[in-house]
């Protein structure tokens, strides 16, 4: 592993981007994925860089399209088309309109079809929490999990978020309906490392605790057995329905290239109602308790993002973590750029 300064990640990153995009949009889009990587969250940071150049390159992400289009709204109900742009860039303008929208209506939802990947769904959330406001984010995927009772790729890797304003520093909770992520198993695979339990089969339809094994076959479980596969459903279509967007039937497979999904972003102005200094003070109550409770493993019990503040802090000071052969990708792609479109 290597550890990576914030400033030299962003500036490596740029270089590639520029093939593609402005140099703002180039900028903006290499701190989101060091940003991601800086907060801890490697699987959708920077290991994910060399990937979406690929999209870009192959044109499964339109580079031309950085803002999505407004389809239709009711109140504080909103219907976007991200044509297949840049998934971020175009996530992030999702995210403001929903906290736009929420402070005039008090709960806001913008459903946003045919993005691209948005990277780290907890992002998101946070923009939300962090204007004093609750999130709750949700993208389906391409079909890259298996159903609970069958043994191909059937249900999508379906990730939600659940973000809280506080004072100390906003809480966010950042999960896919998989026991991993796609991206840790590839950085897992990368450091030779395996998996505890079998969470997916190998090529040859066995279970297997072999990261890069399961990377090859796209044969993972969903997290719970039934109730991960229903969860994975049940977000799929609510995102496509309020987007009138695809689905993961129509996403299809990883080997199609994922393209298309549908996202939901929906904000609770809830201090418009409520006292918010109440609220923040049965948080820390609950936090406190946490704190308290005797630790089975580990250093005990925290809050979801909780320690986020301290990882990004860390990170700045000492470097971000990256793999050898993802920063080797990194610094390749820049290579020979001068110059923005």
């Amino acid at each position: 592993m290597l550890n990576v300064t914030y400033e030299r990640a962003v500036a490596a990153m740029e270089q590639g981007l520029l093939r593609y995009l402005p140099a703002d949009k180039a900028h903006h889009f290499a701190e989101i994925f060091a940003g991601n990587s800086c907060d801890g969250v490697h699987s959708h940071g920077m290991n994910r860089y060399p990937r979406y150049l690929s999209d870009m390159e192959s044109g499964l992400c339109d580079a031309n399209v950085t803002e999505a289009e407004r389809v239709s709204g009711l109140g504080g109900m909103e219907v976007w088309d991200a044509h297949f742009g840049v998934g971020p860039l175009i996530a992030e303008q999702a995210a403001l309109r929903a906290v736009e929208l929420a402070r005039t209506h008090g709960i806001a939802c913008v459903a946003l079809r045919n993005n691209s990947h948005w990277l780290r769904a907890g992002r998101y959330g946070l923009m939300m929490a962090d204007a004093g406001m609750a999130g709750i984010c949700f993208t389906n995927t391409c079909m890259n999990l298996t159903a609970y009772g069958a043994k191909q790729p059937s249900v999508g890797n379906n990730p939600i978020t659940l973000a809280l304003p506080r004072r100390k520093g906003s809480l966010v909770m950042d999960m896919a309906v998989s026991q991993y992520a796609y991206g840790k198993l590839e950085i897992m695979a990368q450091k030779g490392e395996m998996l505890d339990s079998p969470i997916g089969y190998n090529e040859r339809g066995e279970l297997t605790c072999d990261p890069g094994e399961i990377c090859k076959s796209g044969l993972m479980l969903p997290m719970a057995k039934w109730k991960g596969s229903a969860l994975s459903i049940m977000l799929d279509l609510l995102a496509s329905a309020l987007s009138l967007g695809r689905t993961a039937l129509v996403i299809g497979k990883p080997s199609d290239g994922e393209k298309g999904m549908s996202q939901v972003f929906i904000c609770i102005n809830y201090a418009a109602v409520v006292d918010a200094d109440a609220v923040d003070a049965q948080v820390e109550q609950t936090i406190d308790y946490l704190h308290s409770l005797s630790p089975t493993e580990g250093a005990g019990v925290h809050a979801p993002g909780e320690n986020l503040a301290a990882i990004r802090e860390k990170h700045l000071r000492e470097g971000i973590p990256v793999t050898e052969a993802t920063w080797e990708k990194i610094v390749a792609a820049g290579e020979g750029v001068s110059s923005g479109i």
